[in-house]
């Protein structure tokens, strides 16, 4: 009888764990599948919840096809930074059930004059351009043998923390490592060089342009060049 009786326990401690073993899966699986919420870091220029929603409906639904036992959110967050426009993604499951996505969106710094038009940021990285009526980012322009797009975003990020260029900074040219700025204000061009000494750079040019404003004689020039030190040499074509 003592054998029997050991027997049902073992059978029973079977099914018991069994079940435990089946019920967690199939509550791991209905926290996946429940609803996904959608939560922004910062106020977004570029996408939306739909957006977002659909992406993640797609790689949720690919995901439960190739992964029957549970849901890789590693694998999920690697998906959703593949979007250009996304910058990082952290997602979690929520104890109730479903999903809880945190995503914090790239910033545009620039526009790069291409065809089609890109959104560049500050690292350089490129997304799809939208027209965003109630904001302006200078256009970059750069030839095909200049340096890395990340170099030169570097440099319009530096350039757009200066008060005078946040409010004036309408072009950026990139022509063999040479950079040449526009202004919305004054209307000769901006030889800045290289990237080096950019404060110095700057300095003279504040100094240049209250002069114009106050002092005809310096008035019609084309362009004024930084890249020489101490002085600005201002030259008309």
């Amino acid at each position: 009888m003592k054998g029997i009786a050991s027997y049902v326990f073992l059978g029973l401690m079977a099914i018991l764990i069994g079940g435990s073993y089946w019920f967690s899966q199939y509550k791991n699986k209905e926290r996946g599948e429940g609803p996904i919420e959608i939560n922004f870091t910062s106020p977004t220029l570029l996408m939306d919840t739909l957006l977002v929603n659909k992406l993640l409906t797609q790689n949720f639904k690919q995901q439960s096809k190739e992964l029957k036992e549970s849901l890789d959110l590693n694998m999920l967050e690697t998906q959703l930074k593949r979007t250009p426009e996304v910058h990082n993604v952290e997602v979690f499951r929520r104890p109730q059930g479903g999903l809880s996505v945190e995503i914090t969106e790239r910033k545009p710094l620039f526009v790069l004059e291409s065809d089609p038009l890109f959104f560049g940021d500050s690292e350089g990285v490129l997304f799809q351009y939208k027209a965003i009526d109630s904001l302006r980012f200078p256009i970059f322009r750069k030839d095909s043998l200049s340096s890395t797009l990340s170099q030169s975003a570097e440099l319009i990020l530096r350039l757009k923390k200066d008060p005078l260029m946040e409010a004036e900074l309408e072009t950026i040219t990139l022509e063999n490592n040479h950079y040449i700025l526009g202004l919305k204000s004054f209307s000769f061009k901006v030889i800045l060089g290289d990237g080096t000494q950019l404060d110095k750079k700057l300095e003279k040019l504040k100094i240049f342009c209250a002069y114009q404003m106050n002092q005809d004689s310096l008035k019609g020039y084309d362009k004024i060049n930084l890249s020489y030190d101490k002085q600005v040499v201002a030259t008309t074509f």
